[in-house]
């Protein structure tokens, strides 16, 4: 009686009570009383309940022993011995659920057999039996794949339920065993009245279910997988969306200590994964990733089902690294699906999909990183997949869909046509193989199209062309209005028509091209990099035409989602490897809205907003607050601590097994709810009186006031045109260049790259003056040379591959010239306005402890494991003459050991930073760049490294990087980024940068620094100071008016009457100024 009330109410103490006065009724009975067997099967009994209930596998095994226990002590006879047989089966089927064993799970069947060949056909019991016996078929097919099973388990579940009164308590759990075994016949078959059936039964037995019943959660959990295997093949939302809904009352109502928890857990990680494919709303692909990861979490070691779980957690990483960008999400996610692989048994029928799954992980690891190990293992093993499934699957069509993928993407990279050929012909295969009216079909017929697209490219057949144009439709509409991926298929299809535009100049074809671009666009459930793809190549079309109104509109709501695409919560490299699609978006939204006839200011707004955009995120974070702390002291401590727990590093590691990768995800939970919260925050600190433009890019009245005193030249390099903003202390003024175009950019930074350090740079210079510097100048009135040494100066704001010409050293450098920057003004750079106003708010507060009076020294005479130039034989002595002038700039030398750590260690405490030495800058990671210590082998300091310090309550003065290449930014496709050693240091807090844009001359560099220091010396560490000294190196450097003395590195500066002829000497160009 115990026992029946905890089935009806769940009662754990009815349950343990039950347990324990079986057990007493075993142990007082003598081993041959004619009762002790139906004592053993009773204690049998409550032990598998109490497993059901608690996981206990001790309860378990000693269920089993002590149900063979009542078997053999049961007679022949065969009333009695058919429930205990009965009762043993269920026992070994569920130690085989929890441990794997497929010898339990064949005997299982067996004596389930044996127990329904001894009852009659009449008993009350044959129900319950035909049940347990359709229940564990159902499992061996799980596991072996044999269909005989498979259709028995449905016969004998059928059975089941028509032995059933439609009043009895048990039928809605054969009602529910019954829907499984239809449903696993579904998914095996693909039969949609098998399908259909599994729902209605499934609900049937829900329905009949009290609401209080202890297992109405697993029916609930079983009812959702059902509709949600329906909306996979007919794509009704409906039905996803009850599947969502039920599988979320299914675990409401299980206990928190519950064992099947974990399996509801799954499930609903499964639907609402399944739903942000359908819908694209990111909220329900992070809680399928939580609720799969707790799933995991409460699944011991060697469960059975750990390895399907795995898999999903995978699955949905792998989705969520494809949706945001976030490479710890992929790594994640190989990680996850290769244990999967490693612990799932050869012969198990979930084998193939997850082979499947971990070929999709390993090929957009691939698509990320680059290895070729990776995408040839991704063909690998999705091909053992289709080889791993019978023919007729209906889950093969997916697996060779897969397969076309990768054999296509390995094309891309290594040109092989068989590759390519194969791609086409398995994807067509699969295309053949779903059923018109799958949902998946649309993303199939997009595959396809996508191949013979570029089988086209590849052999010019013009068949493939237009049987590409003709799927791709199909595609386009097969997919609902509202679909995730519409906006992507619209964006092949458009590209494809414009391919056949290009070869045979149908007009019908282009305008078809833009109508399908303007329409994905407005597919507003798309991934915004999506959606900015097509408003880009839409705006392409517009602006042949001469459409500047539209094309302008369209690039101006672009760069206003540019932010969305690199969130906070993202590693720097996930937000640069997001961003490099989209190099010159805000430029060519500039220059169109300029063609449209737009103001200058509204053009401007939209470089600063599109361009350093993951510069802009931090110095958002770590911006000056002190109005908001003095007015709304609660909302900047909510600021304040939101802002630490995001402006911390996340590029240091990432997760390397399924326990890092678990630890790893909650700390991504928390760093995705600090930056939503931190969203939210930042609207309501707008909606403050006096706060309504906090954090938003400045506001012409504020462009205007960061050119007071020194004016500001902003210049936009685009296809369309190209423009100098100029930028005064009363007005925004734009100046069109009509001698700058991108293309001769492109071709003069080619040449750079060949001409460094040598007098062959006349040429670009020249030409800088010509078509940037004589009339930018000229427009704000600087006309004539300097003579009295009171230089204006003016800041240099240069986009795209323009930040790596030296705007500052253009003109004609003859004799007397005043065809020059360098005798008409002094220059500094931003890397934006919106970063140089970020710098001087930052620099007006008062600092919390008073200023250092440290110089930190840093010397590498010598670069272990360089290749070239390891010996630097003037850095010594350029630090040892800083050395003795600190003393006449009121500061302490500070030399640390030349390693990373303990450069780091100083950095906080110092006022000034002096490195002489190598720099490298990485052509493929700018954030790698970095200056090379005695340890830059094994531990180099970064440009991730510098950015990662906060040195904003006590900023140094100066960072001076006597290194090559410490301002450049070898990545074109991130030159709007400013990723660079200079910008770091920037970032960190520094008031002035001094570096490099390429080589410097290890001869020159003492020259430069020490013209710099005593002229810091002679007229005080003040802003204009650092300019001027940087100036007056420069001009002596060009000049030849350093004057050597023997060997060494002593110089002096001549008067500056004494000027040579000509370019003298190149070694100055380099040398850049960054400051405020």
């Amino acid at each position: 009686m115990l026992g029946m009330r905890f089935e009806r109410t769940g009662s754990m103490d009815d349950l343990n009570r039950a347990v324990y006065v079986a057990d007493m009724a075993v142990n007082a009975i003598p081993q041959g009383h004619p009762d002790r067997a139906a004592c053993l099967n009773n204690l049998g009994s409550m032990l598998g309940s109490r497993f059901h209930r608690t996981g206990s596998m001790d309860d378990l095994n000693r269920a089993v022993d002590v149900a063979d226990m009542a078997i053999k002590a049961t007679s022949q006879d065969p009333p009695n011995r058919a429930g205990r047989l009965s009762n043993l089966g269920n026992l070994l089927g569920s130690r085989f659920d929890r441990t794997g064993s497929i010898d339990d799970l064949n005997r299982a069947v067996d004596v389930a057999d044996m127990a329904i060949n001894v009852t009659p056909q009449d008993h009350p019991d044959r129900a319950s039996r035909l049940n347990n016996l359709g229940n564990l078929l159902g499992r061996r097919f799980d596991w072996t794949g044999s269909i005989d099973d498979l259709n028995r388990a449905v016969d004998v579940a059928e059975m089941a339920v028509n032995a059933t009164p439609h009043d009895h308590p048990n039928r809605a759990g054969r009602l529910t065993n019954l829907g499984k075994s239809l449903g696993s016949r579904f998914e095996r078959t693909g039969s949609i009245d098998d399908l259909n059936r599994a729902v209605y039964v499934a609900d049937m037995a829900v329905n009949a279910t009290p609401h209080d019943h202890p297992n109405r959660a697993g029916r609930l959990s079983n009812l959702g997988n059902s509709l949600g295997s329906r909306f996979e093949r007919t794509g009704s939302l409906d039905d996803l969306n009850r599947a969502v809904d039920v599988a979320d009352m299914a675990l409401n109502a299980t206990p928190q200590d519950h064992p099947d928890r974990a399996g509801w857990l799954n499930n609903l990680g499964n639907w609402l994964g399944r739903r942000f494919e359908r819908t694209g709303s990111i909220d329900d692909l992070n809680r399928a990733v939580d609720v799969t990861d707790m799933a995991l979490n409460a699944t011991p070691q060697d469960h059975p089902d750990r390895a399907s779980w795995l898999n999903n957690l995978g699955n949905w990483l792998g989705k969520r690294f494809e949706r945001t960008g976030s490479i710890d999400d992929l790594i994640g996610a190989v990680n996850v699906t290769e244990i999967a692989v490693n612990i799932i048994p050869q012969n198990h029928t979930d084998r193939a999909g997850i082979l499947s799954n971990l070929g999709s992980t390993l090929g957009r690891r691939f698509e990320r990183t680059g290895s070729i190990d990776d995408l040839n293992r991704a063909v690998d093993v999705t091909d053992m997949a289709i080889n791993a499934i019978p023919q007729d699957h209906p889950n093969r069509a997916g697996f060779l869909n897969n397969l076309g993928n990768w054999l296509g993407t390995r094309f891309e990279r290594t040109g092989s046509i068989n590759d390519l050929n194969r791609a086409v012909d398995v994807t067509n295969m699969a295309v053949n193989a779903i059923p018109q009216d799958h949902p998946d079909r649309a993303s199939w017929l997009n595959n396809l199209g996508y191949w013979l697209g570029r089988r086209f490219e590849r052999t010019g057949s013009i068949d493939d062309l237009n049987r590409a144009v003709d799927v791709t439709d199909m595609a386009v509409d097969a997919t609902p209005q509202d679909h995730l991926n519409r906006a992507s298929r619209l964006n092949n299809l458009g590209s494809w028509l414009g391919r056949r535009f290009e070869r045979t100049g149908s007009m019908d074809d282009l305008n078809r091209t833009l109508t399908s671009y303007k329409e994905g666009w407005h597919c507003y459930t798309a991934p915004p990099s999506i959606r900015i793809r097509l408003a880009r190549n839409a705006a392409g079309i517009l602006a042949s035409q001469a459409n500047w109104e539209e094309s302008s509109s369209l690039l101006q709501e672009a760069v206003n989602l540019l932010p969305t695409i690199s969130p906070r919560l993202l590693k720097h490299t996930d937000k640069q490897h997001m961003l490099a699609d989209f190099a010159g978006l805000a430029s060519m939204a500039a220059a169109t809205a300029l063609n449209s006839g737009k103001e200058a200011y509204h053009a401007l707004r939209l470089l600063e907003l599109g361009r350093g955009v993951i510069a802009g995120l931090l110095m958002e974070i770590r911006s000056d607050i002190s109005d908001l702390q003095q007015q709304h002291p609660n909302l900047a401590d909510e600021f304040t601590s939101l802002r630490d727990e995001l402006d911390v590093p996340t590029d240091r590691t990432s997760p390397v097994s399924t326990d890092d990768t678990l630890s790893w995800e909650l700390q991504t939970k928390r760093r995705r709810e600090a930056d939503q919260k931190f969203n939210e925050l930042i609207m309501k600190i707008r909606t403050q009186p006096g706060f309504h433009n906090f954090l938003l890019p400045p506001t012409a009245e504020e462009l205007m006031a960061a050119a007071d005193p020194d004016p500001i030249i902003v210049v936009n390099l685009s296809s369309y045109r190209c423009d100098a903003f100029t930028i005064k202390r009363n007005q925004i003024n734009v100046l069109e260049l009509p001698g700058l175009t991108l293309k001769e950019v492109q071709k003069q930074a080619r040449n750079l790259q060949l001409s460094r350090l040598t007098n062959s740079s006349s040429p670009l210079l020249e030409w800088l003056w010509d078509v940037i510097a004589r009339p930018s100048l000229d427009a704000l009135g600087f006309r004539d040379t300097i003579s009295d040494d009171n230089w204006p100066r003016v800041w240099w704001v240069p986009t795209g591959l323009l930040s790596q010409l030296p705007l500052h050293a253009a003109g004609r450098h003859a004799p007397g010239s005043a065809k020059t920057v360098l005798d008409r003004v002094m220059s500094s750079y931003a890397s934006s306005v919106k970063a140089l106003i970020y710098g001087r708010r930052l620099h007006v507060r008062k600092p919390a402890k008073p200023l250092s009076a440290h110089a930190l020294l840093v010397a590498m005479r010598e670069t272990p494991g360089l290749a070239a130039n390891r010996i630097l034989p003037f850095t010594a002595a350029e630090v040892e003459m800083l050395n003795n002038i600190c003393p006449s700039l009121q500061l302490k030398p500070i030399i640390p050991t030349p390693c990373k750590d303990d450069v780091l260690r100083h950095l906080p405490t110092c006022r000034i930073f002096h490195f002489a030495g190598h720099g490298q800058s990485d052509p493929m990671e700018p954030s790698q760049s970095c200056l090379l210590l005695e340890d830059w082998k094994s531990n180099p300091l970064t440009v991730g490294d510098l950015r990662d310090r906060k040195l904003q309550k006590n900023p140094p003065f100066l960072g001076y990087l006597s290194a090559c290449s410490t301002g450049a930014n070898e990545v074109t496709k991130l030159a709007d980024e400013g990723i660079h050693l200079i910008s770091a240091l920037q970032l960190a807090g520094f008031r002035h940068v001094i570096g490099t844009l390429w080589e410097v001359s290890d001869k020159y560099c003492v020259d430069m620094a020490r013209v710099l220091y005593e002229t810091l010396r002679d007229e005080g560490m003040t802003d204009a100071a650092v300019c001027r000294g940087l100036h007056r190196a420069a001009r002596a450097l060009r000049d030849g008016r350093i004057e050597r003395e023997g060997e060494g590195r002593d110089a002096k500066l001549l008067g500056a009457g004494t000027q040579a002829g000509g370019l003298t000497n190149p070694y100055w160009i380099p040398y850049v100024h960054f400051g405020t």
